[in-house]
Parts: structure tokens; sequence; C-alpha cells
């Protein structure tokens, strides 16, 4: 599973060897999982999860990924490992499935910021400059954050429904 997640959503960005690296993650997260009770729970362990990936697992050039590209291999896994797998078990995919987080993309932050302008100009333009601004190579944990607390305010009892906007979208 961390293969499928890892490879289509950021993997051809990243090192040679980094698939290896992020299957050892995901091995010891999955387990942190259950411990996890409420949202605030899941936000530390997604910033930590995040930093790890990116003090490890670096971009082709060599340089260290940005929070965009580290977010997007941990949400498409986790999408697929605790909304549509519902695993680690159920019970824990079911009170972990409203924390999850949407896999950020330039589709989708496209589509939303046409939908939603408002939101869009008043949190993310002024932080965003130049027409690149929704490449995930320029998404750092503020703007990252933003996106996210928007979802779950349209959204609370399960954010990751607009991850559906990707599918339609691309």
């Amino acid at each position: 599973m961390a293969f499928m997640s890892y490879n289509p959503s950021i993997g051809r960005v990243l090192e040679k060897g980094g698939v290896k690296k992020f299957q050892n993650m995901v091995i010891s997260k999955v387990a942190i999982l259950t411990n996890i009770k409420k949202t605030e729970d899941f936000d530390t362990f997604h910033k930590q999860w995040a930093s790890e990936f990116m003090n490890n697992i670096k971009i082709n050039s060599g340089d260290i990924c940005s929070y965009g590209q580290a977010q997007k291999a941990i949400n498409v896994f986790l999408k697929l490992l605790v909304d549509w797998s519902n695993l680690p078990d159920p019970d824990t995919a079911k009170k972990v499935r409203p924390f999850l987080h949407v896999p950020l993309d330039s589709i989708l932050m496209k589509t939303i910021s046409k939908h939603y302008n408002y939101f869009y100009k008043k949190e993310i333009k002024s932080l965003q400059r130049g027409i690149y601004s929704f490449s995930l190579s320029n998404i750092n944990e503020i703007v990252y954050y933003k996106w996210q607390y928007f979802f779950r305010e349209k959204n609370p009892e399960k954010p990751l429904l607009f991850d559906i906007e990707w599918a339609i979208n691309r």
C-alpha cells in the first residue's frame, strides 16, 4: 500500500530509493494511529511525520523537499489506509477518519480557489507568490494548515470529501 500511495502521488519527483525510505517510515507510523484521540493529536502526528519525511527524503535534484511535497505522500497513504481500507483496524479508522488531511495538489487547490474565491484571496493568495502558487514545492507548513483548517471548517465530519474535486477535475 505504501508503494501505491507514494509512487503515483509524488514518487516521481523524489530521490531514487525514496519508496523504501517511505515504507520504513510507514511501518513505525501506522501503530501510532491507535493512540490518536483528537484533532490536535493527529496534527501533531502529521507535523512530526512531515518533518521526518523532509529530513530523510530529498527531491531528485538532491534538495530538501517542501512541506507540500511531503504531505502529498503522507496524506494519500493515510487516505488509502484509513478511509479506503478501514485499517489499521475498524475502530481506529472510524476514530481517525474525521482528522485526516486532504492531500493537496495543484488540481485541488486551483479548483477550490475558484469555488471559494473569498477564502483563497483572504487566506492563501497573500502568502503565495507568482504563477507557481499551486505548486507543491511552494507550499510551506503555514499555507498547508490554512488549507486544512478550511476543509475542516467546511466539512468537519469528513474533510477528506474535498478530495473528490481532484477526481472530478483531473
